[in-house]
């Protein structure tokens, strides 16, 4: 037996509670960020070519991506809510129901001069 009971079991608790969060966390395979890119003036990119709305479905099944995959599409700032919907359906028609829209991250710090 222990001569610290209360030390032991605190001790495994904090080792099985790391080993959960760890053993728990979820891994996104398979997924390349950006795959799609709207710009501002409504032009489609994939893989740096140009693709027409109603081509966008074929050309990512033609890449190799799974319907179960991630589909990640970049937005500009002020994205067109329409050109995003159409996008979006295109490819849940087509079976790709995991569809993320992101924009830039963006990140500035200031730093004062020391006095």
């Amino acid at each position: 037996m222990s001569r610290f009971p209360f030390l032991t079991l605190a001790l495994f608790l904090i080792a099985s509670s790391v080993w959960n969060g760890c053993t728990t966390s979820r891994v996104i395979e398979n997924t390349r960020v950006p795959e799609i890119t709207l710009d501002e003036f409504g032009v489609i990119t994939f893989n740096n070519k140009r693709l027409e709305p109603g081509k966008i479905a074929e050309a990512v099944r033609a890449a190799g991506f799974k319907r179960e995959q991630e589909v990640n599409i970049l937005i500009p700032d002020n994205p067109d809510r329409a050109l995003m919907r159409s996008v979006s359906i295109e490819l849940l028609q087509s079976g790709y129901t995991r569809t993320i829209f992101v924009k830039n991250r963006k990140a500035s710090a200031n730093v004062p001069k020391p006095r």
